[in-house]
């Protein structure tokens, strides 16, 4: 088994996860302020950029990192914790980066090499998984390598970006579709079956294991749905009919995915051993994910796909779905769940605050949305997304301020 001597400081790399989850919502009220009240100095798109990427790496990525790394140190034989230390390191340094240089001056040459560092540092962690996990046949291993596999397959996007960025008016379409691509397995590859990676490792802590066979097929209805799925991300762009019943066609494979998968977390009867924080978050980002899937499918609809794609507010709310409501607070309940976290009323406070800012959040991007379809002006939505983004957070703070690990 694993050395001590090769131990990582969990209860550090945690607090720093926690931390730049903070970040990220002191950038995001930035922005939002900025579209109000103006903020001199700062670009809003560079703001934007800074905000996203962070996002992506610093608080998702880095947290990711490390609970499978700690899954690994405890199931694994043989694994030397020191290089997923250094990749850990790394990926810190190129976060960092990029919140600093993209806030500055956007995408240039500083803001491209730390980009490049964090993109680099996922193509090592795929690696080390291949390496670390080879010969090991536990359900969640799947998930887990597959969701690395996405990381290091959504850089096409990224190498098409950073190709198309110089002659954008030339290659328009293919930019956005550039763009699209990185995204789509970003959200629905990495983030997506990593989560339900480390959800069923939670779910073995319990005492719940997931049939093999069963496992197995949710595991290619997902795959098939994301590998093919990209085509929904791309409805826009003039196709053939073929194509277009082909894409219809993964939609529901990946629904069917989704329901089965949530059919038989409800039967394990989880929340029967969770206290109401967890309940609630479980019920919050079981939502947020399974939304995300009906969502994708009805975007097949012509009518709804063309209005979902050109309005930029149902375009954010859907990214915060996934990203915020989804992946954020799913990461949230995995630290409750760690078992590391003494839960006491402040901190309870925070979660059911940052969850009612999440809520409120999304419900005024998807409201703003849709009065745009009836031309209905809602002129005060930029105060109230001000507001949700002032109380996440606060409630982000208060639950880092609250936090206290056990050391065990």
């Amino acid at each position: 088994m694993v050395k001590k001597s090769q131990t990582i400081n969990f209860n550090f790399w945690l607090k720093i996860c926690i931390f730049n989850f903070f970040i990220v919502s002191v950038v995001g009220v930035m922005m939002r302020y900025n579209m109000i009240f103006s903020l001199p100095g700062f670009n809003h798109k560079f703001m934007q950029e800074s905000h996203s990427h962070f996002a992506f790496y610093g608080w998702v990525s880095a947290s990711i990192f490390l609970f499978v790394t700690k899954y690994l140190s405890k199931n694994c034989t043989n694994v030397d914790l020191t290089k997923y230390q250094y990749l850990m390191i790394s990926n810190q340094i190129g976060s960092y980066g990029m919140l600093v240089t993209f806030l500055y001056k956007g995408y240039y040459s500083f803001s491209i090499v730390f980009a490049s560092i964090a993109l680099f540092t996922g193509f090592a962690y795929f690696i080390f998984l291949l390496k670390d996990t080879k010969g090991e046949s536990f359900p969640e291993i799947i998930w887990i390598k597959t969701g690395a596999f996405f990381a290091t397959f959504s850089a096409i996007g990224i190498f098409g970006l950073s190709y198309f960025s110089t002659k954008k008016e030339e290659f328009e379409i293919l930019f956005r579709a550039s763009t699209y691509f990185y995204l789509h397995y970003q959200y629905n590859g990495f983030f997506l079956f990593s989560c339900i990676g480390l959800f069923l490792i939670s779910l073995k802590e319990l005492g719940i294991h997931i049939p093999e066979k069963f496992n197995k097929n949710i595991f290619y209805l997902l795959f098939l749905g994301c590998f093919f799925g990209y085509g929904l991300s791309i409805l826009w762009i003039k196709m053939s009919p073929l194509f277009y019943g082909f894409f219809t066609l993964i939609s529901v494979i990946q629904l069917i995915g989704a329901f089965l998968f949530l059919f038989w977390i409800k039967k394990s009867n989880i929340c029967k051993r969770q206290n109401f924080i967890q309940k609630l978050l479980i019920c919050v980002f079981g939502f947020a994910f399974i939304l995300k899937f009906i969502l994708q499918s009805l975007s097949v609809i012509p009518s709804l796909g063309i209005f979902a794609f050109s309005n930029i507010n149902i375009v954010i709310a859907y990214l915060h779905l996934v990203l915020l409501m989804g992946v954020s607070l799913f990461l949230v309940w995995i630290i409750l769940q760690n078992r590391m976290v003494r839960l006491n009323i402040v901190l309870k406070s925070s979660v059911l605050l940052m969850v009612f800012g999440i809520i409120c959040n999304e419900f005024i991007l998807a409201l703003s949305g849709i009065f745009s379809i009836f031309y209905i002006p809602f002129l005060s939505s930029k105060y109230w997304l001000l507001f949700a983004s002032v109380v996440i957070m606060i409630s982000i703070l208060t639950f880092m301020q609250s936090l206290k690990i056990e050391n065990k």
